[in-house]
């Protein structure tokens, strides 16, 4: 068993690592949002559909419907994985981010959750896939693409944004 203020400096830790890789990798993130009254996903991302063979520099509600949600769950140690909390993987993709040593556990003990990407930092401090379980799953989201956008913006405890690019091609430079 750790220390709460370890456990705290875990999670802050890996959440921050979370954080940066999301804001690079997608549109929109969120923090802590609520996806129902009684359920909160420490983060959840949006990424837009974006064919390769795009002749429009608009994009379409079709690839806006059809982007990706990635819920993530951060847990620090086994008693926060075993609390009961925070196990809420309905979203288009799920990752569980936790130390090694605790991914490894769960592996052992078959305890891995289902359609679920277990990413553990690596020994440079990058976030690496270390368990896949989702290859066998298809997505597990409830709510539809505006429910969740919405709730994205209005119900959690941070956004970030990027710019309006991410929806339109980069204007041409005149």
């Amino acid at each position: 068993m750790i220390s709460d203020e370890k456990r705290r400096e875990t999670t802050a830790e890996l959440s921050e690592k979370v954080w940066a890789r999301l804001c690079r990798e997608n549109a929109l993130v969120a923090s802590e949002v609520w996806v129902d009254d009684a359920r909160r996903v420490d983060f959840v991302a949006y990424r837009p559909h974006r064919p390769r063979d795009r002749s429009s520099n608009h994009a379409t509600a079709a690839e806006l419907e059809s982007g990706t949600f990635t819920f993530v769950e951060v847990k620090s140690c086994m008693d926060d994985f075993t609390s009961g909390h925070g196990k809420t993987f309905e979203g288009d993709e799920n990752w569980l981010v936790c130390p090694r040593g605790l991914a490894d556990k769960l592996h052992e003990k078959m305890q891995l959750p289902r359609n679920c990407k277990v990413v553990c930092p690596d020994a440079a401090g990058r976030l690496r896939v270390a368990y896949d379980t989702s290859e066998f799953w298809r997505s597990a989201r409830k709510l539809s693409t505006p429910a969740l956008l919405l709730k994205m913006v209005t119900d959690s405890a941070q956004s970030w944004r990027t710019s309006r690019e991410v929806f339109y091609e980069e204007a041409q430079n005149d």
